[in-house]
């Protein structure tokens, strides 16, 4: 092979590289770094009272840690804490999509689960998903409600 064809390949490579590159889609919010500090926000279920519905963390070196949990309502019931019963904080690091989840085994093969997703540099979207044993109010089940958090506690602006 010649110089020439050589330098031909290469360059064709490295276009094909970079095209690639620009094709493929980021993360929302990727690149821009996470700002540390507590966020703090709320659930979007309307069957519990909105001062109930608070979640809030910090995020610090990478690690987020929960300060406070959110009740949910599945039928008439409430869920109790789970994650910070008797003062506890339970940490995750976050995973390289800008993601955390934190888990508390319920029974079995049921986990409870808190898990959020960076959508930019100071906002996290995110579920939580409490499992219920069956009681004289309510039947055996889950519930799944979602949450937006924010650094400082500024509401989200609205999306359109």
């Amino acid at each position: 092979m010649t110089r020439l064809t050589t330098a031909i390949r290469l360059a064709a490579a490295a276009t094909l590289a970079a095209t690639l590159i620009v094709l493929v889609p980021a993360p929302a919010g990727a690149g821009t770094p996470i700002k540390t500090g507590k966020y703090s926000g709320s659930t979007d279920q309307e069957a519990v009272a909105s001062g109930f519905r608070k979640v809030e963390f910090t995020f610090k070196k990478g690690k987020v840690t929960l300060t406070t949990e959110p009740t949910v309502a599945f039928g008439a019931c409430l869920s109790t804490p789970v994650f910070t019963l008797d003062g506890a904080t339970p940490s995750k690091k976050i995973g390289n999509h800008r993601a955390f989840t934190i888990t508390h085994t319920f029974f079995g093969n049921k986990i409870d689960k808190i898990h959020g997703r960076w959508t930019s540099s100071n906002e996290v979207d995110g579920y939580a998903l409490y499992h219920f044993a069956a009681q004289d109010l309510c039947g055996q089940g889950k519930a799944k409600v979602n949450f937006t958090a924010t650094k400082g506690g500024v509401k989200p602006k609205k999306k359109k």
